[in-house]
């Protein structure tokens, strides 16, 4: 079917789903078991295996909202060429544009992972305890969707904060620290192999049942070349976006960026609330932009100096990760030691290249395969389909207190018209 540039990754193009015998749905080899949360692409569910039973993370990707983002990406940004910039009218503008969407319309047809392709080459190189890991990546083309099997992180987001107040219930000092730490290491990791996350926040910072963070979600990561780390857009959570990426056009450093929003996250562990915040978008980044700090607790003079240093506006002078593994707040006056970058970074991976994007999964010539799975999930799609239509007009039928109901052949409901059984031949 397809021919698979990581051995260490299944793609599976024609995904099944349908339930199983304890009415569970199934996606693959995968059992729902029940619902985890929400993302912003979809929701993500606890699945087990049904031949090794281990316990997995599915999250799910709606292709429209995919399609959307990229086309929202396409119009805004001010990518390097031809075509590029803002979009304007003539052929350097819409046109342009509009060639892009064709392209990607076509690239999905010969590839059903296009739409998430960075991610996946980003994902598939990843080797490091503080990351979540890829296993799986399923197309489902009946129902438009995408699935990735991941590393299952039992406890959820190392804090939830209320979007209304912008709160949070606050972790405890040693909690802190440790989480905070835990995140430094896996972003030192991602930036020495020249990816930046571009979407740091608690939501994107999961625990697994031995406390241990990992950071998620590389759908918003990007790649650059390690003579010019600059990136191009804003891109991310708009509480948790340094203030350079709201400018126009802006092309700023995506590593400094990471670190501020890794200091807002510290500044929300510690304080439970956010340190930038408004009734809206607008608002939010000029609270921002504004850069004014307040911290609640004044006393804690080491920690809120590594805090201004993080949340610097001024990404040229904004504290390194080099300078932060030697912050005191970090080594606690030098009772505490991170690993060596040496030790953490070991698992070296290769660069991601443009040629790894493009060649996630390669597609070969002979696609019966293809649409034969495809039918045959549709038609299986169907009986179950018309089983549940079937089975919620008997419960409708059910609920009105019919005394005598007759279900026909073809999932219709028959009743009398004294509401007693209808003796009648069934009409031919």
């Amino acid at each position: 079917m397809y021919k698979v540039s990581d051995p260490d990754i299944k793609y599976t193009v024609a995904a099944q789903v349908g339930e199983n015998a304890q009415g569970l749905m199934v996606v693959g080899q995968y059992a729902v078991i029940r619902e985890l949360g929400h993302g912003s692409f979809g929701t993500v569910y606890l699945v087990k295996h049904s031949m090794t039973g281990d316990m997995y993370a599915l999250k799910e990707y709606h292709k429209a909202s995919l399609r959307k983002r990229l086309q929202s990406t396409t119009m805004n940004c001010s990518p390097s060429g031809r075509g590029g910039g803002p979009m304007r009218p003539g052929r350097g503008g819409l046109f342009a544009a509009r060639q892009r969407l064709l392209q990607q319309r076509s690239e999905e047809d010969a590839d059903p992972f296009s739409l998430i392709k960075t991610e996946l080459a980003i994902s598939k190189k990843l080797q490091h305890p503080n990351l979540v890991r890829l296993y799986e990546a399923l197309n489902d083309s009946e129902q438009d969707v995408l699935y990735l099997v991941i590393d299952l992180c039992e406890k959820g987001p190392v804090q939830i904060i209320d979007p209304g107040s912008a709160t949070s219930e606050p972790l405890s000092p040693e909690d802190a620290h440790k989480y905070f730490t835990q995140a430094l290491l896996a972003l030192e990791y991602l930036h020495e192999h020249d990816i930046v996350h571009r979407d740091i926040k608690p939501d994107n910072m999961l625990l697994t049942s031995d406390d241990t963070l990992k950071i998620s979600d590389f759908g918003e990561s990007t790649t650059h070349d390690n003579n010019d780390n600059k990136v191009h857009g804003s891109s991310g959570t708009p509480a948790f976006m340094a203030p350079e990426l709201s400018q126009s056009g802006c092309s700023v450093s995506g590593e400094a960026a990471d670190i501020w929003s890794l200091g807002i996250c510290l500044y929300s562990f510690t304080y439970g609330t956010l340190p930038f915040h408004g009734t809206s978008v607008i608002e939010v980044l000029d609270s921002v932009s504004a850069g004014e700090l307040h911290f609640p607790d004044p006393a804690n003079e080491q920690l809120n100096e590594l805090l201004l240093r993080m949340l610097d506006p001024n990404p040229d002078s904004r504290i390194t990760i080099a300078e932060i593994r030697e912050h005191p707040w970090v080594t606690k006056n030098g009772s505490f030691a991170l690993p060596s970058k040496e030790s953490n970074c070991e698992h070296s991976v290769t660069a991601i290249t443009q040629e790894d994007i493009d060649s996630v999964i390669q597609p070969i010539f002979d696609i019966m395969p293809i649409i034969m799975a495809v039918a045959k999930l549709r038609r299986f799609r169907r009986r179950i389909r018309e089983k549940r239509e079937r089975e919620a007009r008997e419960r409708d039928a059910l609920s009105e207190g019919l005394s005598a109901v007759t279900v026909q052949s073809d999932g219709s409901v028959q009743r009398s018209e004294d509401g007693q059984p209808d003796d009648s031949p069934a009409p031919k």
